[in-house]
């Protein structure tokens, strides 16, 4: 009697059903994946290599916001971040800020500029005093405003308030921070006026002010 198996259809198909079975249907999977088949719970840590990703793939609003810090970027891209100063000016000393009246300030430098469309651009300043007080019970006060083309910007310049009898020297920052310049094309002219505050001794002054207007790429 010849009881050898014959080689049937119904035989190999079995044997192939069986496989995929015990594969857990991994062949089927390969070659029948459709359109977002494959979920990130399917991809092995660190699988995803650089020369998997196409060119220009990675695009901004995929970068979490904060995500890129100063030590990613090429030293050549923070080099173009920096800001260039396009204008410089001083003023300075004054004295007779001792009297509640506001007289125009000297800037000597480059004080007009015209800001460029697609750039940002903005004024800044900072300033110091020496100043004292007439009497402890008021503080000394006294300030510089910045304006442009004539009219007053909120840049305004002022000591922090001393009741000091004695002179002391304080620096005075722009509390608001610099002033942007979004008119593109159109001169811009910087002048200061100085602000006196009859509080003051005969003695207190202006030592000095500096203007920056700087320009970002």
């Amino acid at each position: 009697m010849n009881l050898r198996p014959k080689l049937t259809y119904a035989n190999v198909a079995a044997t192939i059903a069986l496989f995929l079975a015990v594969g857990g249907g991994t062949v089927y999977a390969a070659f029948n994946l459709g359109k977002n088949d494959v979920h990130s719970k399917n991809i092995a840590p660190k699988a995803v290599k650089t020369s998997d990703l196409a060119k220009n793939a990675v695009t901004s609003p995929k970068i979490k916001d904060g995500a890129v810090q100063p030590a990613d970027l090429a030293a050549s891209v923070l080099a173009g971040l920096a800001a260039d100063v396009t204008g410089s000016a001083t003023g300075g000393p004054r004295g007779s800020v001792n009297t509640n009246t506001t007289t125009d300030l000297p800037l000597t430098g480059t004080t007009t500029f015209t800001p460029q469309s697609g750039q940002v651009s903005a004024v800044g300043a900072e300033a110091q005093f020496t100043v004292a007080t007439t009497n402890a019970m008021n503080s000394c006060s006294p300030g510089v405003n910045l304006l442009l083309n004539g009219q007053p910007t909120r840049i305004f310049l002022s000591p922090d308030d001393s009741n000091s009898t004695t002179l002391v020297t304080r620096t005075a920052n722009d509390a608001a921070g610099p002033f942007g310049l979004i008119n593109p094309g159109a001169p811009l002219t910087v002048t200061a006026r100085l602000f006196g505050d009859a509080n003051c001794t005969a003695s207190s002054r202006l030592d000095r002010i500096e203007v920056r207007i700087v320009q970002f790429h």
